[in-house]
């Protein structure tokens, strides 16, 4: 071993700040890319949005100016029209002009548009409604306040009681000094709960005694109640109890079983709501629901000692009531798909094109541009005379606008690549735009990124939330890589045609004598001459989502 200096002489690739953010922009999707240049527009000051071109906008005064003309004669027939109908309306009954007036009157007192917008009630909204509504006191009220605040949006309680408790601190202190009162019940029987009118005493009149009592005796403060949890197993049976109370009214809300923590305890909270607590089929959810589950009713009805049929109609009860409550109040926005890039079909040929309004136009503002022209020389100046000082303003403005100029590069570079990509995917899926699914060959990464020369990184990265307009429908570019099943023959099938097979198949079965995965596998054989092992065939559709046979049965 000895000390010495080497040379040497190597290639690395350093990942500069612009390059991650050029490779982090391939990866964004339309609607990420949007927010990333809002922020840029904030960030920049050297940046803007590019203007529409006068010429644009002159063409599109002159269509507009022609589209006025003809609306104007349009209006015209439309306003004769309407005075014919003014005139029959006036010569009619007195009701008539009495709706006419009440009408005038409350356009002029109308809310503007703004104030008329409203969103979607949620299931949150509709309970506090009915909290609202509902004849609890001031406690009871900020009971239940915290439980529907822990309610999700299926409608199920997402938290137990005891540490509902254990992370309110605050409502442990107050159940704790209302007990010691006793002035609360607690649940002790859950099949027999008794209907209760408690809490008469605001929580101000508790306070008010319990300073009265600190001062003839001094009790030191709990340590526990300055933290931001308590612990578990500070909470006893009896203050959950006090809980459940509420929680019990609260599951008397619309819709029925809501607040329910378990399937089993919402099934029977909506058989109660219906007056089945004695049915059949309140009996099986509670002592059979694994069976049930199963949709083994013959073993039901050995087990409840009751006729078939007769468990069969309590099937038919059962399967009426909502597994989750709040599905009605849950319902999502739906999010319309934009798509990056289209392909149309001109004559016998399809032409890839880019969506380029969906993304903004940005510019380097020219009065930085100017500014910065102006203060070079003077920047040169200051730096000869105060030797490393440089002019602070010419550097801030050269720093973004070298920035801005490298994220407009970026960009472009991320619309080229897409184009690419898709252009290439065309010529490898082109009996796909033409005939469908059942013409979709496999493809890698590899093979896309050989034929435009880039890493399969690159590719991996330019189709992920990206998508494409086709004539077969709108896609992502992920869809049209896909794995391969060798047919022994040298064909090689696509995993994705295979798939829609098995769900052709199963949409077009008996429910009562659904597919077992050994019946399809047969089927793509014979009927598709798709060679296939059932294993495959559960591994498909489970990653569609389809349940086996035995759970699609239909029983009547």
């Amino acid at each position: 071993m000895r000390m010495g200096l080497e040379m040497r002489m190597s290639q690395q690739l350093i990942m500069t700040p612009q390059l991650q953010q050029a490779i982090k922009l391939l990866q964004l999707s339309r609607i990420e890319l949007e927010e990333l240049i809002d922020q840029s527009l904030i960030e920049n000051p050297t940046l803007e949005l590019s203007p529409v071109e006068d010429e644009e906008e002159g063409s599109d005064k002159k269509s507009e100016d022609t589209e006025d003309a003809k609306n104007l004669v349009e209006e015209q027939v439309q306003l004769s029209y309407d005075e014919e109908w003014q005139n029959y309306i006036e010569s009619g009954a007195g009701v008539m002009q009495d709706v006419k007036t009440r009408t005038a009157d409350s356009d002029d007192q109308s809310n503007p548009l703004e104030a008329t917008i409203s969103r979607e009630s949620t299931l949150m909204d509709h309970l506090f409604w009915q909290l609202d509504l509902s004849s609890f006191s001031p406690v009871e009220k900020e009971f239940a306040e915290h439980i529907i605040g822990n309610i999700d949006s299926e409608g199920y309680l997402s938290i137990s009681i005891r540490e509902l408790l254990a992370s309110t601190p605050q409502l442990h202190k107050l159940i704790k000094e209302l007990l010691l009162k006793n002035e609360i019940e607690t649940l002790v029987d859950e099949e027999s709960i008794p209907m209760f009118d408690l809490f008469h005493e605001t929580r101000e009149r508790v306070e008010k005694k319990q300073k009265g009592r600190k001062k003839k005796n001094p009790v030191p403060d709990d340590e526990d109640e300055d933290k931001e949890e308590i612990d578990l197993s500070q909470v006893s049976n009896e203050h959950c109890g006090v809980l459940e109370l509420v929680l019990k009214k609260i599951q008397r809300f619309d819709p029925p079983g809501v607040a329910t923590r378990t399937l089993q305890e919402c099934l029977t909270n909506q058989l109660r709501t219906l007056h089945l607590e004695n049915s059949l089929a309140m009996r099986i959810i509670s002592e059979n629901m694994s069976f049930l589950e199963q949709k083994d009713l013959k073993k039901i009805a050995r087990l409840q000692k009751a006729d078939i049929q007769e468990v069969v109609k309590a099937y038919q009860v059962i399967t009426e009531l909502e597994p989750k409550p709040g599905r009605p109040f849950g319902g999502e926005v739906t999010q319309y798909v934009v798509p990056d890039v289209f392909i149309y079909k001109r004559g016998s040929e399809y032409v890839v094109s880019m969506n380029q309004d969906s993304i903004p136009r940005l510019r380097i503002n020219p009065y930085y541009q100017n500014l910065l022209k102006e203060n070079k020389d003077e920047g040169a100046a200051a730096k000869k005379e105060n030797g490393n000082d440089q002019d602070m303003t010419y550097q801030y403005i050269l720093e973004k606008i070298k920035a801005g100029d490298w994220l407009m590069k970026s960009i472009e570079q991320r619309q080229k690549t897409i184009y690419r990509v898709t252009k290439s995917i065309l010529k490898f899926q082109h009996e796909f735009f033409e005939k469908g699914i059942d013409y979709l060959k496999p493809l890698v990464l590899k093979d896309v990124a050989e034929d435009i020369d880039v890493h399969e990184s690159t590719v991996s990265r330019i189709t992920t939330n990206k998508y494409v307009y086709t004539p077969q429908g709108i896609f992502e570019l992920k869809y049209f890589f896909t794995s391969g099943i060798d047919q022994g023959d040298g064909d090689v099938i696509s995993s994705k045609k295979i798939k829609d097979y098995i769900k052709k198949l199963i949409e077009s079965e008996d429910k009562k004598k659904p597919y077992t995965d050994l019946q399809i596998k047969t089927e793509l054989l014979e009927n598709a001459g798709i060679k296939v092992a059932r294993r495959t065939v559960a591994k498909y559709r489970e990653a569609m989502n389809i349940l086996p046979s035995n759970k699609r049965k239909k029983l009547y």
